[in-house]
């Protein structure tokens, strides 16, 4: 057998001729064999050698130390497993096989990590977004990438992983699962229906809501049945509510809350029925009536008609825009959302129960004196006599001759339930008297000029009785 020699530093391959558990032996053609012990085998050193190296197998080392007493040569792959390494992490170039590596240093343009005690440095543009904005927190932590590059100059190497590969699949791979878990929500999904969701953003004329992995639009007239400048008066990020799907067309679902409330009306017609008195503000005037809020959002009509039982009553030129009404509720209508209100309900018609009629003969009370007459009452009404009535004689002033309180005869000359006009007369009543006291007088002269035969003879049946 030829020897060759052998030096410190060289490098040999050897044939595994005896494993024990802490040593191995090599032949590597020389006057004695080389051993490799665990701690210069591999870093970290393994535990044994048994179940790791087999007799016959191929090993390269290198001379470490050479002794004649005792005669041995002392191994060791340490230095060759940097190269080794080096030319499986160039392997990984072509295979484009995805390895775990640790997180050594945070750097201003990318992350050093460490594979098989070599460095590789990945760029942040090759890192995924989400890592890059906490890659302060990514120091220690162990990721998955791809070696795109490894070159060796000199003595300098470059090592470049990249998770672009890796998160862009991720990324196709989660879209399609949004896809199909999106599209299997859609389907159970119909009009009518009504589901929990979060307000997951606000804009200013609608809100987005999310379910499980849909979303839907609630525009702000869907809101609420009230008025609302801004939605997010109503809602807040992250809050969970019931809405109804009013609206799905292909991907597209339209969204309502105000569809699960009661519309104002609702509201009004529940806690309210004919006949409550209500007190409102007046909104607006038209030419047949009044209309009046009695709640938020709900507006019901005061009709001309149902302003006052008297006729001459101009209620609507006595409020204003804004003024406070109290009322009756006279109508309720939930199809039409109409609602009719009344004033005079409210108040007592003092012709309900009056029976006067042309030509009666009545005792009124004086309620007012003035230059053109008396207003007096009369079953519980006012009527007018004008100064042309009060006598049948012409008078001065009528505060000369009437007062308030006193009790006078009249006779009654328009008596209108409609248009609440009575009138009434005293110098009719004085007129009837003297015609029925000068009638009586000419009845009187009369019979005298015109005796009967009785009246003739009457003298002589007295004097021959």
């Amino acid at each position: 057998m030829e020897f060759k020699m052998l030096k410190v530093g060289q490098i040999v391959e050897g044939t595994v001729i005896k494993v024990e558990e802490n040593t191995i032996y090599l032949d590597v053609q020389y006057t004695t064999e080389g051993k490799i012990h665990l701690d210069n085998y591999d870093k970290p050193a393994p535990d044994t050698f048994f179940g790791l190296v087999k007799e016959g197998q191929k090993v390269r080392a290198r001379v470490q130390k050479i002794t004649d007493d005792p005669a041995q040569i002392l191994l060791s792959r340490l230095p060759l497993l940097i190269e080794e390494k080096f030319t499986k992490i160039q392997a990984l170039v072509d295979s484009g096989e995805i390895i775990k590596a640790r997180v050594k240093q945070v750097l201003e343009k990318g992350l050093v990590l460490n594979y098989l005690e070599n460095e590789v440095f990945l760029p942040y543009s090759l890192l995924d977004y989400d890592l890059v904005k906490e890659k302060e927190i990514l120091k220690g932590k162990v990721l998955e990438v791809q070696i795109i590059e490894a070159t060796l100059k000199g003595r300098s190497k470059r090592i470049v992983g990249s998770r672009k590969a890796i998160f862009e699949k991720e990324r196709q791979a989660a879209y399609e699962q949004r896809l199909q878990d999106r599209q299997s929500e859609l389907d159970e999904i119909n009009t009518g229906d009504v589901i929990k969701g979060v307000v997951d953003k606000i804009e200013a004329h609608a809100a987005t809501i999310r379910f499980n992995h849909v979303v839907g639009l609630l525009r702000i007239s869907q809101v609420s049945h009230y008025r609302i400048d801004k939605i997010e008066d109503v809602l807040t990020l992250g809050e969970e509510i019931d809405v109804k799907i009013i609206k799905k067309e292909g991907n597209r679902l339209d969204l309502s809350i105000k569809a699960l409330q009661k519309t104002p009306y609702e509201e009004f017609y529940d806690a309210h029925n004919v006949g409550d008195q209500i007190t409102g503000t007046v909104f607006q005037k038209l030419p047949f009536g009044i209309i009046v809020e009695v709640a938020k959002d709900v507006r019901g009509l005061l009709h001309k008609n149902e302003f006052s039982w008297n006729p001459s009553d101009n209620f609507e030129s006595v409020v204003k825009i804004g003024d406070e009404v109290t009322l009756a509720i006279i109508q309720l209508d939930p199809k039409k959302e109409r609602i009719a209100l009344s004033k005079k309900s409210l108040e007592d018609n003092p012709w309900k129960n009056v029976s006067l009629k042309r030509g009666d003969i009545v005792d009124a009370v004086v309620q007012s004196v003035s230059k053109d007459g008396i207003e007096v009452m009369v079953q519980g009404v006012l009527g007018d006599i004008q100064a042309s009535d009060l006598s049948n004689e012409k008078i001065g002033k009528p505060e000369d001759y009437f007062a308030v309180g006193d009790e006078v005869k009249a006779v009654v000359t328009e008596a209108n339930r409609d248009t609440w006009s009575l009138k009434l007369s005293i110098r009719r009543i004085l007129e009837k008297a003297e015609r029925e006291s000068f009638e009586q007088y000419l009845e009187d002269e009369e019979t005298d000029k015109n005796p009967t035969i009785g009246d003739l003879f009457a003298k002589d049946f007295k004097v021959k009785k």
